[in-house]
């Protein structure tokens, strides 16, 4: 092999990934195809290369029946597109195991007659930590927890050992698919044949046999074994959980002195197996329910991380800070543990067309068709006007693939209101792994929306108001008499004029009002005509007349409430000679 080819070989190999290129025709059903290149590594995911290369099948037929549909209805979108996508699908090898896999397309322009579209298949890896699983029926949720860890329990597992020794035989306990879950136990003559016992295809429909019977009666199976051993006999009792069968533990013989022995054991094993299931139950129970204890800590931690978190990011609301909104997105996403987040806004002064306002992912930047943040009117059809949530329990190809390009694994679009008015959604994807978003999370993600809302109507109407107050200043230099303004809470000058500027300096902004004009007119009553309301002021309004020490004369005062640029409680002072 090339040296070059061998290297990449192995590359895919390790990343459980094969590359496969298709050739279509144009203007024809997708379905019309052939296959153009394939790696030689499709063994891994169970694929027989001959018979691929053969045209005898083509990859397709490999997905699952229930995904195949969807993933040639992905498959059409992009050739007539002529855009990528990433579609998972579940691959059923010829080895009978299903696969989870994710297949990546890149559409490539050929000639006028054909176009070609690569696909990288990558077997991933779900959120349990398993990659793959057998092709049966059913399944259940404590069959998946019985695992070699449990045997290791206070010793349980030697308790079949023990039992074993005792009467001279050999012991194994296996999985539903065979596979050991103990080291087989025995005298060394034989011991290393169950390393492999039910891994051979031969061995399968013997494993279903015995599994069958031990369901059907209440006393151990006793059989032959087809070893090719005229002597091999094998006693097997299920060890089941709340009516669930988890495991087969068996006993073997196989010589004549050791076969009288395993009809006396096999008449107690039945007993002895129930006794071990009871001691599985409370083990499998106890983990369970320490689980669940420590996911309620998960929780309460999150919750108790969450509100710091929001906390911290609502003194942003109100500050004049321009990466306010950038950084609530950055800090929620970093809490959720989400993969991209982003704000989708509708601008206003541009006939409400949806646009990024603020973005972070774990990348640097957006996926490939999110660069401009925006819906296409087809999208937005599908999606609510409120809270949208999608995760692994909802997820489906279809939806994956016409919202979110075929990348999201779970997604949260919340939306975010100003005035009553949804004016944009704040979106969380994540795509690198399954998840299911818990409550916590759920809520987490709407308070976020209703922040951004505020931190938008804030900075809008702090815009607004900074527009018209700087209009009023320019207006008040353009006075010739005496203004300032002054902070309600500190009495620090904010504004001052320039005909204030000409008589007391340019450093008068800063300073102390009150050196101005002491705090209270009820001081300055004993002056003559000290107040002068020749009419009823506006309410808040104040009118008065006063001698004032720095200006050397007797002036009236106006003051009017006003909110300063930045939101806060300041007073407009109006000083003008007295004219009686």
């Amino acid at each position: 092999m090339n040296r070059t080819l061998d290297y990449l070989t192995r590359a895919l190999e390790k990343t459980k990934s094969c590359v496969v290129v298709m050739k279509y025709t144009r203007d024809e059903p997708v379905t019309r195809t052939k296959l153009d290149y394939i790696s030689e590594n499709v063994q891994q995911l169970g694929m027989n290369l001959a018979s691929l290369r053969g045209g005898f099948r083509l990859p397709k037929d490999y997905i699952h029946p229930d995904d195949r549909d969807g993933f040639i209805d992905a498959v059409s979108m992009a050739a007539s597109t002529k855009t990528n996508f990433t579609y998972r699908v579940r691959l059923v090898g010829d080895d009978g195991v299903i696969r989870n896999v994710d297949v990546s397309s890149e559409y490539i322009d050929y000639d006028g007659d054909y176009y070609l579209i690569e696909y990288v298949f990558q077997e991933i890896v779900l959120q349990d930590g398993a990659t793959t699983e057998t092709a049966r029926a059913g399944g259940d949720n404590l069959g998946g927890l019985i695992t070699k860890d449990v045997f290791r329990e206070d010793g349980l597992g030697e308790l079949f050992g023990f039992f074993a020794n005792a009467y001279g035989l050999y012991s194994t306990v296996v999985d539903q698919d065979g596979h050991a879950l103990l080291p087989p136990v025995g005298p060394e003559a034989y011991l290393g044949h169950y390393y492999d016992m039910f891994e051979r295809p031969e061995n399968k429909e013997l494993l279903e046999g015995i599994k069958r019977s031990a369901m059907m009666q209440d006393t151990a199976v006793y059989m032959e074994i087809p070893d090719g051993n005229p002597e091999s006999r094998v006693s097997a009792v299920p060890l089941m959980v709340s009516g669930v069968y988890l495991a087969t533990w068996m006993l073997y013989s196989h010589d004549k002195s050791q076969t009288p022995s395993l009809r006396i054991a096999s008449r107690e094993q039945y007993r002895f197996g129930e006794l071990v299931s009871r001691c599985i139950q409370r083990a499998v129970l106890s983990g369970r329910k320490t689980a669940r204890e420590r996911e309620i800590e998960q929780q309460l931690e999150f919750e108790v991380h969450q509100k710091h978190v929001l906390a911290e990011l609502q003194d942003l609301i109100r500050k004049e800070d321009a990466e306010s909104i950038q950084t609530i997105i950055r800090r929620s996403a970093e809490v959720l543990e989400a993969d991209y987040a982003f704000l989708m806004y509708k601008n206003k002064r541009f006939g409400g067309r949806e646009e990024l306002r603020g973005s972070w992912s774990i990348s640097g930047g957006l996926p490939s068709g999110w660069n401009q943040g925006s819906f296409t009117e087809e999208q937005r059809k599908l999606l609510p006007g409120d809270a949208y949530v999608v995760d692994q329990r909802s997820m489906t190809n279809q939806i994956r693939v016409t919202l979110f390009q075929g990348i999201a694994r779970a997604a949260m679009l919340m939306p975010v209101s100003v005035d009553g008015e949804v004016i944009g959604r704040v979106v969380f994807l994540e795509t690198r792994k399954e998840r299911v978003w818990t409550d916590s999370e759920i809520h987490f993600a709407k308070l976020i929306g209703r922040m951004l809302g505020e931190t938008i109507e804030y900075s809008d109407g702090l815009g607004a108001r900074r527009s018209t107050g700087r209009e009023l200043l320019d207006i008040f230099h353009q006075l010739t008499i005496h203004v300032f303004i002054k902070d309600n809470e500190t009495g620090k000058v904010l504004f001052s004029n320039e005909a204030l500027n000409r008589r007391l300096g340019a450093e008068f902004k800063g300073q102390d009002s009150r050196r101005l004009i002491p705090e209270g007119k009820e001081l300055y009553d004993s002056y003559p005509g000290t107040v002068l309301e020749t009419e009823e002021p506006a309410p808040g309004i104040r009118n008065w007349r006063r001698y004032i020490n720095e200006l050397g004369g007797i002036y009236d005062v106006t003051e009017i409430p006003i909110e300063w640029l930045d939101g806060r409680q300041a007073t407009t002072v109006l000083l003008r000679v007295a004219q009686d």
